[in-house]
């Protein structure tokens, strides 16, 4: 083994190490039955014969700990567990401490009331009245109600991007009020039908994160961590903060039923998940042989090889799609080659236009993936949700063609925009500069940039590929020639938020683009609730869209985690249940771990 792999086994080991270092949590009163639910949502009480194995003294067995692993490079600073900070994510074990008014599984858009019994939009989608539920309290022992919800909502307006997520609610909200204590009403600078479903649920990479208003009232929100001196978060959920630095994050279950307001109403029974770890293993093949040797629990998103090989070499081990390609589902992420609008060359929409054409699509996905993969026409995702969106779109799809590969075309294109090719075979301008696409990106596309580098190159573009530690705060800059990233848009309802993206200012526009005409469509498209008026807006923005192309989209970005079977069951799987989508740096993996069921191996 060499020197790099002893490393990274160690740091899984010390890990775990860590992860045995805790008082054990008491067993749990038995609960009662949880309130109806959709039958995917119930969770499932522990079985009596289910007891833990006993253990020593101040530990957690690992049969009753979560352990999964990530990339990196590091977690940040071990401090910084607020969502909405903005040297902070939700993904580093935050998203555990906010249990949201609505869980939604974005494949097939299940619904899973949480904090909200239910609610409704006026007639106009100018106002939306969430009912709560009765009975959640914070685990400090004050009442959660209407009063938090409300004032999370009109601090996200009021501050704005000075915030994580802040711009979103500042567009939105005009106001939020507690009716009464389980009654919250919120009234919209303009009709906002799609609030519900592209803001509140807690669905792929978003969610409305509620804070309460007893803690985080007078606290400055751009520097507050929400750490309390060692305690953690103040949060509705069963978890609390037990440890972190810069290369794990340990979360422990609540001790008993008492403690946590869902098990001591009835509503849901403790998690048979006592213990959630997450550690950094930078490297996909150290994580790939961690889950083999049954250190971790769930990869962060592998090569097909990697996933190929764990299944091979792990019997307990599991997929998305059980144990049969293409091993993962389609994420919200569509992946795309940013070009920067605002360089020399990729200023020019026929430039870009001629990059997509060298771009053989099919190819990228049998030589990166094994062919286990899928072409991506759009910049969002083909989910159910957004069928009508799509199926609106067939008749752009067919006049532009925007994944046909014809290098001739892109030829053409280069040509008539004033392009030569220069002795090196590389596309130049009139004063010999030549087109420099310079890749920067995340490991996770080390299959897919390769093979795209030599397709641009035998198109004759200058073209690299390299993974630097700052990707995303490069691409966000704009200060790029080229990057590979995906789309964090619209999963349901319609395309709106994918839009958004593309119009001039706003923060997810990292392609640098801006067409007033553009704008305006999005911007009536924001506030628009006829869906024959939608599907018109929708159509039109896309045609400028084509036009212009932004960006070239490649492949549907699919999460290939591997899930281990042999501590714990029940993972969501279109073999078997396809509940929720399952990946641990998403808003509803906390719901996952509710599902999950012990296997008590030692």
């Amino acid at each position: 083994m060499n020197r790099l792999k002893v490393m990274l086994a160690c740091l899984v080991f010390g890990a775990l190490a860590i992860s045995a270092c805790a008082s054990t949590p008491a067993a749990a009163p038995a609960a009662s039955e949880p309130a109806a639910q959709p039958a995917a949502a119930e969770p499932a009480a522990a079985p009596a014969e289910a007891a833990a194995p006993a253990a020593a003294d101040g530990e957690i067995p690992r049969n009753r700990t979560m352990v999964v692993a990530d990339f990196g490079p590091t977690y940040g600073s071990p401090e910084m567990w607020s969502p909405y900070n903005l040297g902070g994510t939700h993904q580093n074990g935050v998203a555990l401490f906010h249990e949201p008014l609505v869980f939604a599984d974005m494949l097939d858009g299940h619904q899973y009331p949480w904090l909200a019994t239910s609610w409704e939009y006026n007639e106009d989608a100018t106002e939306l009245v969430y009912n709560l539920r009765d009975g959640v309290t914070w685990g400090d022992g004050e009442s959660f109600t209407a009063e938090d919800v409300a004032y999370t909502l009109n601090t996200l307006r009021d501050l704005g991007n000075d915030v994580l997520l802040g711009g979103i609610y500042q567009t939105y909200i005009k106001e939020a009020v507690a009716v009464d204590d389980l009654t919250v009403k919120i009234s919209f600078n303009a009709p906002s039908p799609r609030f519900h479903d592209e803001v509140v649920v807690a669905k792929g990479d978003s969610a409305f994160f509620i804070v309460p208003k007893h803690i985080w009232d007078g606290q400055n929100w751009s520097e507050y961590t929400a750490f309390n001196d060692g305690a953690g978060p103040v949060t509705t959920s069963p978890w609390r903060y037990s440890f972190a630095d810069d290369t794990r994050r340990i979360i422990d279950r609540v001790k008993t039923c008492d403690d946590w307001w869902a098990c001591r109403t009835g509503f849901a029974p403790l998690p048979e998940v006592e213990r959630f770890t997450q550690i950094v293993i930078a490297d996909q093949q150290a994580q790939a042989t961690a889950l083999i040797r049954n250190e971790i629990d769930q990869t962060h998103d592998l090569r097909v090889d990697l996933i190929e090989k764990i299944l091979q070499d792990n019997p307990d081990a599991t997929t998305w799609t059980g144990r049969e390609g293409p091993y993962g589902m389609v994420s919200w992420w569509p992946t795309a080659l940013h070009l920067s609008n605002t360089d020399k060359h990729f200023s020019k929409s026929e430039v870009r236009w001629a990059v997509n054409r060298y771009i053989d699509r099919d190819k990228l996905i049998d030589f990166a993936f094994a062919g286990n993969g899928q072409k991506s026409v759009w910049p969002f995702p083909p989910f159910k949700g957004l069928q009508a969106s799509i199926d609106n779109l067939a008749d752009l799809e067919a006049e532009y063609q925007p994944d046909l590969y014809d290098p001739a075309d892109g030829d053409a294109r280069l040509t008539a925009a004033g392009y030569t090719k220069n002795s090196d075979g590389i596309w130049a301008d009139a004063d010999g500069d030549t087109i420099k696409c310079y890749i920067q990106s995340l490991p996770h596309f080390s299959d897919l940039g390769p093979v795209l580098v030599e397709m641009l190159k035998q198109g004759g573009i200058d073209t690299t590929f390299s993974v630097p530690p700052d990707t995303g705060a490069i691409l966000a800059s704009g200060d790029y020639t080229c990057g590979m990233w995906g789309h964090n848009g619209a999963m349901s309802g319609n395309i709106y938020r994918t839009l958004r993206l593309y119009t001039t200012g706003d923060p997810g526009n990292w392609f640098q683009y801006s067409n007033p005409e553009f704008d305006a469509i999005v911007e009536e498209l924001a506030v628009t609730a006829d869906e024959a008026k939608v599907r018109e807006l929708e159509h039109a923005a896309m045609d400028i869209w084509l036009r212009d192309l932004p960006d070239v989209n490649l492949a549907q970005f699919y999460n290939r985690t591997a899930n281990n079977g042999h501590y714990w069951t029940n993972w969501p799987s279109t073999a078997s249940d396809a509940y929720m989508n399952g990946i641990h740096m998403h808003t509803g993996f906390p719901y996952t771990m509710m599902q999950l069921k012990a296997t008590n191996a030692p």
